[in-house]
């Protein structure tokens, strides 16, 4: 009976989902359950987070508190996510954090990134993937191998130039910077669920969440799901070939010497029905790719720009867990140079990376 009934809310909630395509799950905490997750939170920052050993079982632990005191229709909307077949699921009325008041200027990253709150949020975002099941990771190429990742303009290339920033700066492209960031899963885009060869897969997911957003700039959100249905077949299989290539991220360890090896975007799988890895700015095809292919290209590149993004605003007090598998995001300039994310990486349960340390994780990128 309880699986019938969750059975039945999951086609409540699935009837509500507006069937334009956006796929975008909403949960409202209770304030009981804000409270719940508010104290998981704390115990797991004061272990110092999940860059610690050990955290990663407290968080489970803290979400099986939480996940007790959901009802049939939140734990629908879990269910759906968890399932693959959500772009995105936002977290909504959560306690607000003792954020304190928006700096002049941001202080340095390695400072932000052992500020308590930033422990606490990132805690929170631990917990908050738990709750379907996903396990936060690092890549050992990226942000020095830790799991909290900040987001913010660090390094230039926002609205408004850094007191260090020179005029002529030309910013990397990365959450580290403030520049524009076109729609794009997570890198690296080898591979989405299985590794092949020493490349761990892209992220099932990310969380982030905002400790300071003074001008309510969005992250937007672009379901792709609408998009991949109005291929057609052969489209589909042109795009699941190894026909296309990505430059490096600029944030990830430098390799001159990695070729460039030619990878699918699109690819099937049991779970979500398919995956898609794609950065509107580092993707290009393969010179040797043929006609088709390049057709089916920009059939996809037109079909994302038919898409109608989704403005998610970062606050203190809400989440949002994006399906890396099915869901672009993007940015525009920041324009405020105070505004600072939270984020996590996770991995669902039918993820086999390359492990290189299993607590905290991290994986070969």
């Amino acid at each position: 009976p309880g699986k019938l009934q969750l059975a039945a809310a999951a086609r409540q909630v699935d009837r509500s989902i507006p069937k334009a395509g956006t796929e975008i799950l909403h949960l409202t905490f209770s304030k009981m359950q804000a409270s719940i997750l508010d104290h998981g939170s704390r115990q797991t920052a004061a272990v110092g987070g999940p860059d610690v050993a050990g955290a990663a079982a407290l968080s489970a632990c803290q979400a099986k508190i939480l996940k007790n005191s959901l009802d049939d229709a939140q734990l629908a909307l879990l269910e759906i996510f968890a399932s693959g077949k959500a772009a995105a699921l936002e977290f909504a009325a959560m306690k607000v954090p003792n954020v304190g008041p928006v700096p002049s200027e941001l202080a340095d990253i390695d400072i932000l990134k052992i500020d308590p709150v930033t422990v606490y949020m990132a805690s929170r975002n631990q917990i908050l993937l738990s709750l379907v099941d996903y396990r936060s990771f690092a890549f050992d190429i990226d942000n020095g191998g830790m799991q909290v990742r900040l987001v913010g303009n660090f390094k230039g290339g926002g609205v408004r130039l850094l007191p260090n920033e020179l005029n002529l700066h030309q910013a990397e492209l990365s959450s580290h910077a403030g520049v524009q960031l076109g729609p794009h899963t997570e890198p690296p885009y080898n591979c989405s669920v299985q590794f092949e060869g020493e490349h761990s897969p892209a992220p099932s997911a990310l969380i982030l969440s905002a400790r300071w957003n003074p001008l309510q700039e969005p992250t937007k959100l672009i379901p792709v799901r609408n998009a991949i249905s109005n291929l057609n077949g052969l489209e589909a299989l042109a795009l699941s070939s190894k026909s296309f290539c990505f430059t490096r991220s600029d944030c990830f360890v430098k390799d001159e010497s990695q070729a460039t090896i030619a990878n699918s975007i699109l690819q099937f799988d049991v779970r979500g029905d398919f995956t898609l890895r794609y950065s509107s700015y580092r993707h290009s095809l393969h010179d040797e790719a043929n006609h088709s292919t390049r057709q089916a290209y920009q059939t996809l590149r037109d079909l994302l720009d038919k898409e109608q993004p989704y403005d998610f605003l970062p606050s203190p007090d809400s989440a949002l867990l994006i399906n890396n598998c099915q869901a672009l995001h993007a940015r525009d300039v920041i324009k405020d140079n105070c505004r600072l994310l939270v984020r996590l990486f996770g991995y669902s349960p039918d993820a086999r990376p390359v492990i290189l340390q299993q607590d905290p994780l991290i994986v070969r990128g």
